[in-house]
């Protein structure tokens, strides 16, 4: 086992139960049985030091990867490592089953970790895993040799407090031994100014001189941004932002349909990550901060939906139609593109498919 060294101190923390690591083992062998799976236990007995708890799954390659992996990620866990399935044989997936729920890349990460391989054995350049953050969790794919995943166990050791601790709300501290970067606190980096707006003050708040909007302007434009297990209506988010200065109400109804690519659907299920809400109100605030004119309701649905039902339900007001149609058009890109809901697809010959995205 790799030594353990506390690399930096920073904020703790936020959550009193102890961190989770859940692990998935991806192998085709030892998911059937033939032989022992080696590094699960390897990864436990790594996170049992630093008094974590963790959970090992053992799959198969392939889509049962992203299956498990998503399990994952919904459970809350604050690392998930998998192991296995990153290499060139035809059957390593593991890296297609996880970038599509990564939120934002860490490119870094997995490129020390080839670089250091390689200073051993030229074939770890051929590791194709990845890394990153989706929700609140550090996503990283590690190679199945019990070698490897103690080479990357080394690896997170010098970085995983600092990215979980930022993942919790901690502050932007100096990483240790890091010539030429300065010790101190980053600031909070401000978001950029939203669009001129080019028509009327809207009754819903509008920018000041400087085409930035306050925090309580943003939120009061924003009716409502909704995660939830019942009926969702277009006409409900109309209805909470039309006002009496609106000249558009722009809305969109995202409609399950009864085929994808060809094949034939019966139905779908959705299922959201803890924070999905939360997600989708910083994304609904977000395009309410470039279009400073408009007011926005936002709603989707989780859970089993029938072909015709509704999945998302959005409505943007504004007094002038341009805007409306931009907004709702930017809102709706950007639900699909952020907010961490998943789709398992259910086909007519009995078949079941996982979508990284929304659809």
């Amino acid at each position: 086992m790799p030594e353990h060294r506390a690399p930096y101190s920073g904020a703790p923390n936020q959550d009193a139960s102890p961190r989770r690591v859940a692990v998935v083992i991806a192998s085709n062998r030892a998911a059937a049985g033939v032989y022992p799976d080696d590094t699960g236990p390897m990864i436990a007995e790594w996170a049992a030091e630093r008094g974590w708890t963790s959970t090992v799954s053992v799959v198969p390659d392939g889509p049962a990867v992203g299956t498990a992996l998503r399990t994952a990620i919904a459970s809350g866990a604050s690392l998930v490592l998998s192991s296995g399935g990153t290499g060139v044989s035809p059957t390593d997936r593991t890296p297609e089953e996880a970038a599509p729920l990564l939120d934002h890349e860490l490119p870094g990460l997995m490129e020390e970790f080839r670089r250091r391989g390689a200073a051993r054995r030229s074939n770890a350049l051929l590791s194709r895993g990845v890394a990153g953050i989706a929700g609140r969790s550090l996503v990283v794919t590690l190679p199945g040799s019990p070698g490897a995943v103690r080479e990357g166990l080394a690896l997170l050791d010098e970085l995983v407090d600092h990215v979980l601790d930022q993942l919790d709300g901690g502050d932007h501290v100096r990483m240790p031994d890091v010539p030429g970067v300065a010790a101190g606190t980053a600031s909070a980096a401000t978001a950029p100014a939203p669009a001129h707006d080019h028509g009327q003050p809207h009754g819903h708040g509008h920018a000041d001189a400087h085409g930035a909007t306050s925090p309580e302007e943003e939120a009061g434009r924003v009716a409502f941004a909704r995660v939830s297990e019942t009926t969702v209506s277009v006409e409900e988010c109309a209805a909470a932002v039309a006002g009496d200065a609106d000249g558009a109400v722009v809305t969109f109804a995202g409609v399950v349909r009864d085929h994808d690519d060809g094949r034939g659907v019966r139905r779908l299920e959705y299922t959201g990550h803890p924070d999905a809400e939360r997600i989708i109100g910083e994304v609904c605030r977000a395009v309410a901060r470039e279009h400073p004119a408009v007011a926005i309701a936002a709603a989707h649905r989780v859970g089993p939906l029938g072909i015709g039902d509704l999945a998302l339900a959005c409505a943007v007001a504004s007094a002038h139609r341009a805007e409306a149609f931009a907004a709702c058009a930017a809102l709706v890109d950007r639900i699909k593109a952020e907010t961490p809901i998943w789709k398992e697809q259910f086909f007519d010959d009995g078949s079941a498919e996982w979508v990284g995205a929304l659809g």
